[in-house]
């Protein structure tokens, strides 16, 4: 079961100036889905998606040319899903859907649950895409990436492995949770983007982004370490900043200024490998090779 509250976006949410050379406006919905695998658990998310021009609106048993891929975001630890509004501000006018877990936000969260409720999320997208009631109904592709940050990119490597569902995985600063995500790296074959940061001592590279990255068997894998990047300018919330900081965690970019490094990778990749476009990976490529913010490791360059 589906469930849909449609809403107009925020502008107090996308409070930063739009990174990418976006063509779409943003619209949003609260959603509400079941999930009978595991007793009909009820599974909540923000929509966010590209608003599709009157002209070319979607009309009962048609479809538009081209659809979006979608992108099933999982947040981080006591991260609220809600507060990534520069990553939707990125991706979305850049013609992508973004559906953003809001489940597992309280202190004491399953990691195992957690893994699951974004593997079911990537399995429930062709099902949103279908239903004439949804937002998404003739404009969601069946291209899906899934994309977390902290403790959801961990969850994200754990449900992207061995599943036929996904199409890429894009992991933000990853954190080994429990049941290894380390260890689920070994199971994922679809492309992947890790973004790390050398100020990040709330999941240290070495321990967690390195290893993921060591483990999986992609053949198209990257792995960008943002110099001077922090763990918390993944997102937007001004409390993760003040853990950080409690941690001892010295310095460290903050969001503007990181998703800034973000969108000069993350639009050509997902472009590269969701949309097709191999210019873009190409552009990927030599952004990459001449970026004295970053160092980075690769399997091979994007083609």
């Amino acid at each position: 079961m589906i469930s849909f509250r449609k809403q107009l976006l925020s502008a107090v949410m996308i409070s930063f100036t739009l990174v990418s050379a976006g063509q779409y406006e943003i619209g949003s919905s609260s959603i509400e889905l079941r999930d009978p695998a595991r007793g009909n658990r009820r599974v909540t998310a923000d929509l966010w998606y590209p608003v599709v021009p009157p002209d070319q609106s979607v009309t009962a048993g048609a479809t538009l040319p081209q659809k979006f891929p979608v992108i099933c975001f999982a947040h981080g630890y006591q991260h609220p899903g809600d507060r990534y509004g520069n990553l939707v501000g990125m991706i979305v006018p850049a013609g992508y859907i973004m559906i953003s877990l809001t489940t597992f936000e309280g202190p004491f969260p399953s990691h195992r649950g957690y893994a699951e409720e974004v593997r079911f999320l990537s399995g429930a997208v062709s099902g949103m895409g279908s239903d004439t009631l949804s937002p998404l109904y003739g404009i969601a592709d069946t291209l899906v990436c899934l994309m977390g940050h902290s403790m959801g990119g961990g969850a994200s490597f754990i449900a992207a492995a061995g599943n036929s569902d996904v199409d890429a995985l894009v992991a933000l600063t990853p954190y080994e949770i429990r049941p290894s995500a380390i260890e689920a790296a070994g199971m994922v074959s679809v492309p992947t983007l890790i973004f790390s940061g050398t100020a990040d001592c709330i999941t240290p590279p070495e321990k967690n982004h390195l290893p993921m990255y060591e483990r999986s068997v992609a053949e198209d894998k990257t792995y960008i370490s943002i110099i001077n990047g922090s763990h918390c300018g993944m997102g937007a919330l001004r409390k993760c900043f003040t853990a950080e900081k409690l941690a001892g965690c010295k310095g460290g970019l903050g969001t503007e200024e990181q998703t800034a490094i973000l969108s000069r990778y993350v639009i050509p990749w997902l472009d590269c490998f969701l949309k097709g476009e191999k210019e873009q990976g190409a552009v990927f490529n030599r952004t990459l090779v001449s970026d004295e913010g970053v160092t980075w490791l690769r399997s091979r360059p994007l083609r």
